[in-house]
């Protein structure tokens, strides 16, 4: 019996897969079988996977379902006491499975670990390194619904805590792994952070009307369900509106990026009539989720999404405009304590002044002039070694 079980669920990414199941193969790592769920492929996906010819692969087609039945049903076939996943389109770092079942190995009582990722374009470009650990070290009940601190490629869990929480909700249709991360933290499933990079994710061009409502229908239907139940509900310490809110808000942000001013004003004005403390002290809490939301990977520039933001605000929401340069200062303070995190100490000043440039009252900001001051030595130090 193996002790690892990867299970890969795909549709019609025939000219993609191979790349990901060599990805597999080749670790570092070798006691594992490669569980591929063909969901409905109408494309030569069957042929790209019978090619490669190993023992250690299991096949199966099934009916046209969805990712998170299609993963079950992965995990249905599998035998490994450790499980974990692989997008047809994105591949594996080569000592993935060995550094993970490490882990695992190490520490008895942990249920799953959690590595880091790097997001690349189509053409492999890297866009950004995800460091989950470094903003979320002991996360909170609520950051498994709206902090992304994991995807299911990065992840391997125990088969008795997969099972515990009964697998994905295949009925939670692009929102079935952000609940499977939050049944897990509700049950109280332990977990540890792998500081490294397991494995690459593909970025598509997928920001269009529809998928972004469809995703959205997701992530509503997912709280919903979760409100249903006073028994997970009522340990979320939040309210559900919220919750909505803090949806709406982010989708607000996302269709910003996506240059679709007319619906991220809608659901910026209806994130606000879900939770007024947004406009609280100068809209702080707002200001604070925009220039945080100004980094996210999906922006092309945090400055260009924050002036793009205060050019369509929804109209009850207008006089905010006054705090333009505030907000755009905010998004440099956040841009320089992310860099910070990240050890570029140059960006750090660099991001430093850019703020002081946009609104002089950041100097006020002992936390900045700390993290500056710091990565003067810093560059000091380094100029005389």
């Amino acid at each position: 019996m193996p002790q690892v079980s990867v299970i890969i669920p795909t549709r019609n990414r025939a000219n993609l897969l191979a790349e990901a199941i060599e990805s597999v193969l080749n670790q570092t790592y070798s006691d594992f079988e490669l569980v591929i769920v063909d969901d409905g492929s109408t494309d030569h996906t069957a042929e790209v996977v019978t090619a490669f010819r190993d023992q250690r692969i299991v096949y199966c087609k099934q009916e046209k379902q969805e990712r998170g039945a299609a993963r079950n049903k992965g995990v249905a076939l599998s035998q490994g006491e450790f499980i974990t996943f692989l997008d047809d389109d994105d591949w594996y770092m080569p000592r993935k499975l060995e550094i993970q079942v490490r882990e695992l190995r190490a520490n008895p009582d942990v249920g799953i670990v959690i590595g880091g990722w790097d997001r690349v374009k189509e053409s492999g470009e890297l866009v950004r390194s995800e460091r989950p650990w470094l903003h979320h070290p002991k996360p909170a009940l609520q950051d498994w619904l709206f902090a992304a601190m994991a995807h299911v490629a990065a992840v391997m869990i125990r088969r008795s805590w997969f099972e515990r929480v009964g697998g994905f909700n295949h009925i939670l249709e692009q929102s079935e792994d952000t609940y499977f991360w939050f049944r897990l933290a509700q049950e109280r499933c332990p977990v540890a952070w792998v500081k490294e990079m397991v494995f690459r994710q593909r970025i598509h061009g997928s920001n269009s009307v529809r998928n972004l409502q469809h995703v959205k229908k997701g992530k509503v239907s997912m709280l919903e369900t979760i409100f249903a139940d006073p028994n997970i509900s009522t340990h979320l310490g939040m309210s559900k509106e919220n919750a909505f809110a803090r949806v709406y808000m982010g989708f607000a942000c996302l269709q910003y990026a996506a240059n679709l001013p007319e619906d991220a004003k809608a659901d910026l004005a209806y994130a606000v009539e879900l939770d007024p403390s947004l406009l609280l002290n100068n809209a702080d809490r707002l200001f604070e989720i925009v220039a945080a939301y100004a980094w996210n990977h999906l922006t092309d520039d945090p400055i260009v999404f924050t002036n793009r933001v205060f050019s369509n605000l929804p109209e009850k929401l207008s006089d905010l405009q006054k705090h333009r340069r505030a907000a755009v200062a905010r998004t440099w303070i956040v841009g320089a304590f992310r860099s910070y995190q990240y050890k570029d100490m140059g960006k750090v000043r660099n991001n430093v002044f850019r703020a002081f440039a946009a609104d002089p009252s950041s100097l006020l900001n002992r936390g900045l002039i700390s993290i500056l001051v710091r990565s003067l030595i810093n560059s000091d130090q380094l100029s005389r070694a």
